[in-house]
């Protein structure tokens, strides 16, 4: 996935920046500083500086100081593609996509109709956006006012693909019922505790004339649910 300038912002999953030719660039060292990234290619709309310095610098250094260094940083790795992504004055930051491209905005643009209005093939493309969790390793919960906006986002978009996943499900169990159990699949592993994803593997398994994978499925998701949940499955 990139940009057609050749650079790709990467959230869901570790932060990456993909350029044409070059591959992954090299990432600063600080979380902090990955994790502001991640924030204003997000986000994509300008910030105070202060807010910036609240978000992540709230405490006894200088936090105006760490927000320039940070920025710097972060100057180099984009810039590098060319183009003037991070947009700066005295007041505001902001990130400037232009012809970048982010997996998350990218995300959300393809599942703004809905589930049901989305395309399957732009629902396919969702999914294959994910690599793990939105900012994978840089909750910061030192950092609580980030902690809270990055759970809330993370949340955010699970159920985008959650809801992907289902949709895919739904729309593939009869034409392509192979594809349609590995997004069953999938669906499971992101939400363990999925009825409706486990139901449908049996269904699917079923179908595909594999009972006895079924019938495993059947008792392990049962075992699983019992002790998770105090409760069988809802269809027992």
């Amino acid at each position: 996935m990139t940009g057609h300038n050749g650079l790709c912002i990467r959230l869901l999953g570790e932060v990456e920046v993909l350029r044409d030719g070059a591959g992954a660039a090299p990432l600063p060292a600080s979380r902090k500083t990955r994790a502001l990234l991640g924030y204003l290619a997000a986000t994509d709309r300008p910030h105070r500086r202060e807010h910036l310095c609240d978000l992540l610098w709230d405490g006894p250094d200088d936090p105006r100081a760490e927000l320039r260094w940070s920025l710097s940083k972060i100057r180099q790795v984009l810039h590098g593609a060319g183009g003037g992504y991070l947009q700066a004055d005295r007041e505001h930051v902001a990130f400037q996509p232009g012809a970048a491209e982010v997996d998350l905005l990218k995300l959300r643009q393809l599942l703004s109709p809905g589930v049901s209005a989305t395309s399957t093939a732009a629902l396919r493309e969702a999914v294959s956006l994910f690599r793990g969790e939105f900012l994978d390793g840089l909750d910061l919960p030192s950092c609580y006012r980030f902690h809270e906006w990055c759970l809330a986002e993370r949340e955010a978009a699970s159920a985008l693909r959650l809801a992907a996943l289902g949709g895919l499900v739904e729309r593939l169990q009869e034409e392509a019922p192979e594809e349609a159990l590995a997004h069953a699949r999938a669906l499971v592993v992101a939400d363990p505790l999925a009825e409706a994803g486990h139901a449908a593997i049996v269904r699917l398994l079923t179908h595909l004339g594999r009972r006895r994978c079924a019938l495993e499925h059947h008792d392990h998701a049962r075992r699983m649910l019992e002790n998770e949940l105090a409760a069988p499955p809802s269809g027992d």
